[in-house]
């Protein structure tokens, strides 16, 4: 990987971090935040389809399928059911 393109991806992930924050801040919506990331993709060289093109899945902390404490005690043993 050459110093240009380092510094391309770093401008990105970056840019594309600092976008992420104002998503789970609520500031912007996901539609922006899809937008936001074409753009600063395309300012900055990059293919979306880049393995260095981050594309969660799930962009937002409400969207999964269950609750990061879901399945662990608190003691950090496994939930052994409901």
């Amino acid at each position: 990987m050459n110093a240009e393109y380092r510094e391309r991806l770093v401008s990105y992930r970056t840019s594309m971090a600092l976008a992420e924050s104002m998503l789970f801040q609520g500031i912007i919506s996901e539609k922006d935040y899809c937008k936001i990331e074409k753009m600063i993709a395309q300012k900055c060289g990059l293919s979306l389809c880049s393995i260095y093109c981050r594309n969660p899945l799930i962009v937002s902390r409400g969207r999964g399928n269950m609750q990061h404490t879901e399945g662990v005690d608190l003691d950090g043993s496994e939930d052994q059911g409901s």
